[in-house]
């Protein structure tokens, strides 16, 4: 009885919704290589010449089952009017998220991160990590989407990320530098970038690195940076100035925004357990 008072979102609304979600035979049987039933698909709203993406949910609580979980998440996506099916897969719960325009995933970025941290409020802070695989058309194709949210969402483990999204190509580097040899190379790389701006949020307890790390993630965008660092343009542009005459760097540079992006990457992987 206690964890369901816990767990009380699982309402009967919630139930009614899980009626909706894929069977994970589905799921399973297209992994295998198999044609699912074109009923099946008809039914849950799937549509052939659409493009989705493949999105993960794994939750670390261990009150609640996959399709209880999966139920949560079409809830969510619902609300946002995102009409692509839902399925329970072992600990996973899977959205294909339909995707108007595959050039332009920032939206894409916006709302997977949204609704994880819906899904985390509803389950009462339980971890809940997310993988995202690249936008595609075809159920063929789409199998190669489901395995990057795959490895995307395993990366989320090993680099202990669970408070975020993680998409394939953040995955993708990120494995790239786990599989360097000698991690002091990546050290050295990471401290002539960002040894400055560390040294200086260190002693100023200001938060530069945060700034420039959300100011890349919002490709550039100030205003939507602004808004998700809760600040004032003005305040980001000061920090932004700051950062370059810290540095000596020319933000303006795409080399020079390319190695600061990849330094704060490496920074996230020698902090991974792996590493230490």
């Amino acid at each position: 009885m206690a964890d369901h008072q816990a767990f009380n979102y699982y309402t009967p609304a919630a139930r009614q919704q899980t009626q909706r979600t894929t069977k994970p035979d589905w799921l399973q049987s297209w992994l295998r290589g198999e044609t699912p039933d074109p009923l099946t698909l008809e039914q849950h709203g799937f549509q052939t010449h659409q493009y989705y993406a493949v999105v993960i949910y794994r939750t670390d609580s261990n009150r609640i089952n996959g399709t209880q979980f999966a139920a949560i998440l079409q809830t969510e996506a619902s609300r946002r009017g995102i009409s692509g099916p839902v399925v329970a897969h072992s600990t996973y719960a899977v959205l294909f998220h339909p995707v108007e325009e595959p050039k332009q995933t920032m939206r894409l970025k916006h709302k997977t991160e949204e609704i994880r941290q819906q899904l985390v409020t509803r389950m009462q802070g339980a971890d809940v990590c997310c993988g995202v695989g690249r936008p595609a058309r075809g159920l063929d194709n789409l199998r190669q989407s489901f395995k990057e949210a795959e490895d995307a969402v395993n990366m989320c483990n090993e680099l202990q990320t669970q408070a975020r999204s993680t998409f394939f190509g953040n995955s993708s580097l990120y494995s790239l530098l786990l599989s360097l040899k000698n991690p002091s190379e990546l050290e050295h790389f990471c401290k002539t970038w960002l040894a400055d701006l560390m040294s200086y949020d260190d002693q100023q307890h200001s938060d530069l690195l945060e700034t420039l790390k959300t100011y890349f993630a919002n490709n550039g965008n100030t205003a939507l940076t602004a808004k998700e660092l809760k600040i004032h343009r003005n305040t980001l542009a000061y920090r932004l100035n700051r950062i370059a005459e810290i540095t000596c760097l020319d933000l303006d540079d795409a080399d020079v925004r390319l190695n600061l992006h990849l330094a704060l990457k490496a920074r996230e992987v020698l902090s991974a357990p792996t590493l230490q």
